[in-house]
């Protein structure tokens, strides 16, 4: 398998990115999509059908693994996110960061006192 990149002038072929797991088809001649940084491989046609198998495979294995481990991690942020809340409510500070005295905190006139504001 030859390596080629992005933009380069190639002959008719299947050529495959794996970064982005893209397949590029040519029919003629032409130009590869992406930049000079995008990498592609040339595949033979025998070897699609063997690829295919064997990505399927990594998919059938891992798909279950992947199910579990989302599964168990919904539920624990849903267990113990509530408990971390109701914890995070009885701790109490007196802060409230989203509320601003700008203006400083009200006075009370005393009795003497003629300035109107």
């Amino acid at each position: 398998m030859r390596r080629f990149t992005g933009g380069q002038s190639v002959t008719k072929g299947t050529y495959w990115n794996l970064k982005y797991g893209g397949l590029a088809e040519i029919k003629d001649e032409g130009v590869l999509p992406g930049g000079c940084d995008t990498k592609y491989y040339r595949i033979p046609f025998v070897w699609i059908p063997f690829l295919a198998l064997v990505l399927g495979g990594f998919y059938v294995i891992f798909l279950p693994i992947i199910m579990i481990t989302m599964a168990t991690y919904l539920l624990g942020k849903r267990i113990f996110g509530g408990i971390l809340s109701q914890a995070g409510r009885s701790v109490y500070f007196g802060w409230r960061p989203t509320e601003a005295y700008l203006s400083g905190k009200n006075k009370k006139k005393e009795a003497g006192d003629t300035k109107t504001e």
